[in-house]
C-alpha cells in the first residue's frame, strides 16, 4: 500500500511538504502542490488514518488532552503556539490529530474508544485521577507542564530564564525587585521562583518574602490584583519580574492606574514573549520561550515513543532575554 513516504519520493520532496499539501497549508508553491496532487491521484493514495491502519495495525491518530485546571484556555498565546507547532510536526510525520475530552467517560476510556496511538497532554493536574490513570496506562504520552513518573516532559529552561531576568534588573541598579509568581502547582511557577531567588543571591540581595506574591492563575486579572498589593507596601518595589506576559499586562495596568510610569518609576519584566509584548507601550522586556521548538520536540519524542525508540525523560529548551522599553536604569 502506498504511503506518504512513497508520495514524497515520487515527487522529489520531503514528507513534511506532502503533509502540508494534503492538509492545505499555504506555504507550498502552486507548482509543487499540482505535482504532488497529481501523483496522489495517479497512485490512488488515500490520505487518512483508516487506510493506513489496515496495513500498519495503527490508527495514525494522536490525541490532544487539555486540562483546564489553570483556567488558561487554548487561546493562550504560549500554549496555542506550542500546539500549532506540535500539530504541524505530527502531520508531517503522517498522523492526524483529535481532541480528547474526559467529561463523560474519562480521558483513558475516550482514548481507547478513539484508539489513538499516542497522546499529548497539554497541561496536567495531578489531582485529576482521570489524567493520572491515562499516564499510568500503556498509551504513549508526552506533556509540557507537570513531571509525572517517566512520562517524557518538554519545557523551557524556566530557572535560567528567570536568572536572566533578575540579572538584567540588578545590572540596571535595582535592589528592591518583586516577583509575581505563577501557581506553584506548576513546574513553571516553581522553577521561575527558584530562578528569581538564585538571581537575588548572585547580586547579594536578601530575599524578602513580602516582595513575592503567588498569582492564582496565569491571567491578566491576577497580575493586576497582585501588583496592587505590591504597590501598597510601605516600600514598594522599583522593579517586578512577572511569571508570564499576560499577567505582566495586568501588572502594567495597575502601575498606570497608580499614577506611575512603567520603565521610569518601575521596571517590568515578563516571561513568554507573546506577540502583544512588542506592541504595547512601553514595549515589554521579557524572557522568550521557543514555542515552535517545544512543539516540534514534543511531536518527535511522542513519535519515537510510539515506535518503541528510546527517548529522554526531560528535554529542556533554551530561553532568551528580549530587552525592550519596560525596563530602565534605576534613578
Amino acid at each position: 500500500m502506498v504511503d506518504i513516504r512513497d508520495i514524497a519520493r515520487l515527487a522529489g520532496v520531503s514528507t513534511a511538504t506532502v503533509s502540508k499539501v494534503l492538509n492545505n497549508y499555504s506555504e507550498v508553491s502552486d507548482a509543487t502542490k499540482v505535482r504532488i496532487l497529481k501523483i496522489v491521484e495517479e497512485v490512488g493514495y488515500i490520505p487518512n488514518s483508516s487506510a493506513r491502519a489496515l496495513s500498519t495495525k495503527r490508527t495514525w491518530l494522536i490525541g490532544i488532552v487539555y486540562s483546564e485546571h489553570l483556567h488558561i484556555g487554548l487561546e493562550h498565546n504560549f500554549f496555542s503556539g506550542i500546539l500549532e507547532a506540535f500539530k504541524r510536526e505530527v502531520e508531517s510525520l503522517g498522523y492526524d490529530v483529535v481532541f480528547i475530552s474526559g467529561k463523560d467517560i474519562g480521558y483513558l476510556k475516550r482514548c481507547q474508544v478513539r484508539n489513538v496511538d499516542g497522546v499529548f497532554v497539554v497541561t496536567a493536574d495531578l489531582m485529576d485521577t482521570g489524567l493520572t490513570e491515562l499516564f499510568d496506562s500503556k498509551i504513549k504520552c508526552v506533556t509540557t507542564d507537570v513531571p509525572y513518573k517517566s512520562i517524557p516532559l518538554v519545557y523551557s529552561d524556566n530557572r535560567q530564564g528567570s536568572i536572566l531576568a533578575v540579572d538584567h534588573l540588578t545590572q540596571l541598579g535595582h535592589r528592591r525587585i518583586a516577583h509575581i509568581a505563577g501557581p506553584l502547582t506548576s513546574i513553571a511557577g516553581q522553577e521561575r521562583l527558584d530562578g528569581y531567588r538564585v538571581g537575588l543571591v548572585k547580586a547579594n540581595i536578601q530575599y524578602d518574602e513580602s516582595l513575592v506574591i503567588e498569582a492564582p492563575e496565569y491571567d491578566s486579572h491576577s497580575g493586576y490584583t497582585c501588583m496592587k498589593q505590591l504597590l501598597q507596601l510601605p516600600q514598594p518595589p522599583t522593579a517586578v519580574f512577572v511569571m508570564c506576559d499576560l499577567t505582566a499586562l495586568g501588572a502594567i495596568h495597575a502601575i498606570h492606574e497608580h499614577g506611575l510610569k512603567v520603565g521610569e518609576d518601575i521596571s517590568v519584566v515578563g516571561f513568554d514573549d507573546i506577540e502583544l509584548a512588542s506592541h504595547i507601550h512601553p514595549a515589554l522586556t521579557t524572557v522568550k520561550q521557543n514555542r515552535k521548538a517545544i512543539g516540534r520536540a514534543l511531536a518527535q519524542i511522542l513519535n519515537k515513543s510510539i515506535n518503541s525508540e528510546k527517548v529522554e525523560e526531560r528535554t529542556i529548551i533554551e530561553t532568551k532575554l528580549i530587552i525592550r522599553e519596560s525596563t530602565n536604569r534605576w534613578k
